[in-house]
């Protein structure tokens, strides 16, 4: 079966060229040129839309044409009225436009340009010698063609995004093992230089590698799709993706449409708890410009001054606000994903910067009124100190002297009635006798004879109680 025929088309092209200045490529290039007297040629049609075109890489008027080329076609823009560019192989042998024979060569120079197609080129390091201007490019088709997937238009600051490329041979996808150990592909954004934007004259934001190893948020190892997380910790504005993967033997490069990166749109508003309060609120705010609010969702973890760690999902009915319990003062530390739909229906994940607020210790002194001094302060600390001293001593001194007197009152009892062996006196008679005159003493005297003749002999005088009250 036929060999597929592999062709490639190599571009220098000026970013700065009027549309004036360009025209329709023809590709019957008329092999009769005059360096000295350029031919006019239809103005050129202005080399627009080039998505999913290649791109070899120039550095210094050099690039390199890999063993996968039969046939180029380049375009040198120039400066305006120089002599036509000369092509050095990679031999060092240089061709000329006098060399063209419509055949293996064709050449067409105008007064700012040059227009040639090779066939079966020689692969290797290539050198263009003329007054080239640096802006130029290379813009390739190939057998050998790098494609990536398409970059949201739009994009969020701190926005995480998957994305996906391979490289193809005959529009078939190389998955050769050992392939993805020799190429190296890389994303970055080149800034589009508006004045108008926050990115003007940024330098280039490099988006990562590609991987094809299995690992993070690559599917499958070795099966050919090489992935990337992006992350967008960028500045907003205008930006234009590029990508460029090398090898031992192939560059090529692709760039995509312009991007736009959008502000964040998720703020934290912290109220802090005063001393007596037990908890603080984080407020979230929202900007719904190019999003749909009631489609986000929100987890995360907050870290704690003491080094706990608590973690919390917010769904779409819920309020949107963080209470966080005051268990210590110092920096409270807030981590934040985001997932939600924008406007045009694409869903994307934020990974939030951390946010953070502190919560102070409060100052003792700055409790004080302001109508009072410390030294005031202090006295008047001191004064209901002494104050309440004596009320706390006078509760032990009062209750030791009350047991002291109910011990000696114990104490008498006991000698009364066990040593003396004496009886208790009944209150009242020694009321009664008190109160009785003094005429009736003899009376009493006169019954107290009764009683005693009365009275067993054999009992004793000293036993009988006496409750004669004594004489004044």
């Amino acid at each position: 079966m036929a060999a597929i025929p592999r062709i490639i088309t190599s571009t220098f092209l000026l970013l700065a060229l009027s549309v004036g200045q360009a025209g329709a490529f023809n590709p019957s290039i008329t092999s009769t040129v005059n360096p000295a007297n350029p031919q006019v040629q239809p103005k050129l049609e202005f080399l627009k839309n080039f998505q999913g075109k290649n791109q070899i890489k120039l550095l210094n008027n050099r690039f390199r044409v890999d063993y996968e080329v039969d046939e180029v076609t380049m375009l040198f823009f120039r400066k305006h009225g120089s002599a036509p560019v000369v092509l050095v192989r990679p031999d060092g042998s240089k061709i000329y436009p006098q060399h063209a024979d419509g055949t293996t060569i064709e050449w067409h120079a105008d007064v700012n340009y040059d227009l040639i197609k090779l066939k079966a080129p020689m692969a290797g390091p290539w050198q263009a010698l003329g007054r080239i201007l640096p802006e130029s490019k290379i813009l390739v088709l190939s057998d050998v063609e790098l494609q990536v997937e398409e970059f949201p238009s739009q994009v969020f600051q701190f926005e995480k995004i998957k994305s996906s490329a391979k490289i193809v041979n005959a529009n078939e996808m190389i998955t050769a093992n050992g392939f993805r150990d020799v190429v190296t592909l890389r994303a970055s954004l080149y800034s589009t230089n508006n004045s108008d934007s926050d990115n003007f004259a940024s330098d280039i934001y490099r988006l990562g590698e590609f991987r094809d190893n299995g690992k993070e948020l690559d599917e499958k190892p070795g099966d050919g799709i090489f992935t990337v997380s992006y992350y967008i910790n960028t500045v907003t504005g205008g930006w234009l993706p590029k990508y460029r993967v090398e090898a031992e033997l192939f560059t090529r490069e692709l760039e995509q449409d312009p991007i736009e990166v959008l502000p964040n749109p998720i703020s934290f508003e912290a109220r802090i708890a005063d001393p007596g309060e037990r908890y603080h609120y984080v407020d979230i705010v929202i900007d719904d410009t190019y999003l749909k609010p009631e489609t986000l969702l929100f987890q995360g973890s907050i870290r704690f001054p003491n080094g706990e760690i608590q973690t919390y999902n917010l769904a779409e009915i819920d309020p949107r606000m963080l209470e966080i319990f005051q268990n210590d003062y110092g920096a409270y530390r807030i981590s934040t994903e985001v997932y939600g739909y924008d406007k045009a229906g694409r869903d994307f994940t934020l990974m939030l910067p951390e946010f953070e607020f502190i919560s102070m210790e409060p100052d003792i002194e700055s409790m004080i009124p302001d109508e009072m001094s410390p030294e005031q302060m202090a006295m008047e600390q001191s004064q209901q100190d002494v104050a309440v001293e004596p009320e706390e001593e006078s509760v032990p001194v009062l209750l030791i002297v009350i047991i002291n007197l109910v011990l000696l009152i114990l104490g008498f009892l006991v000698i009364w009635l066990f040593v003396l062996n004496k009886d208790i006196p009944n209150p009242l008679n020694l009321i009664k006798r008190k109160k009785k005159p003094e005429g009736d003493a003899q009376e009493t005297d006169s019954k107290q004879e009764k009683v005693d003749k009365k009275a067993p002999d054999d009992q004793s005088s000293d036993d009988i109680l006496d409750l004669s009250l004594p004489e004044d």
